[in-house]
């Protein structure tokens, strides 16, 4: 009877823990989808709520952009400019207070971008951390596919 328990124990236990990854898996769908809308609008408030404050990128032109005083001034913001941004996540990964998300991306630039117009695809891996409760985007790194 006593192996019974504790065996019952353990599977609600576990059922627990899974419960909580999947609720932060969907948690961080939802902002995943949110900071990317928010990328492509280039709204500088909803980024400053998603992004941590030493937010640092990995960024797809083979360099490593850190995060500035304010969202606004950061040199990500100054290179962020698509008529077209789509996201695919593929993985979410939760241990703990940190969140490994990973999928494929397809932007399209605009503006002064030298790839104005084109077609790039992407591999991406974002990096979460709960910080006073909340979720925060920490770390990004993207490289572009070769075509």
């Amino acid at each position: 009877m006593k192996k019974l328990m504790t065996i019952c124990v353990l599977i609600l236990c576990n059922a627990y823990l899974y419960a909580q990854d999947t609720s932060a898996e969907s948690e961080i769908r939802k902002l995943e989808e949110k900071e990317r809308q928010a990328v492509l609008k280039k709204d500088t408030i909803v980024l400053a709520q998603l992004w941590g404050k030493d937010f640092m990128v990995n960024a797809p032109t083979n360099r490593v952009v850190l995060a500035g005083n304010r969202v606004a001034e950061r040199p990500v913001i100054a290179q962020m400019s698509y008529s077209s941004f789509t996201r695919e996540v593929e993985e979410i990964l939760v241990k703990g207070d940190i969140v490994f998300s990973m999928g494929n991306e397809v932007v399209v630039p605009a503006g002064d971008n030298p790839k104005a117009g084109q077609t790039i695809k992407r591999r991406y891996t974002n990096i979460w951390m709960k910080q006073n409760g909340d979720w925060k985007l920490v770390a990004r790194h993207a490289n572009q596919i070769c075509q």
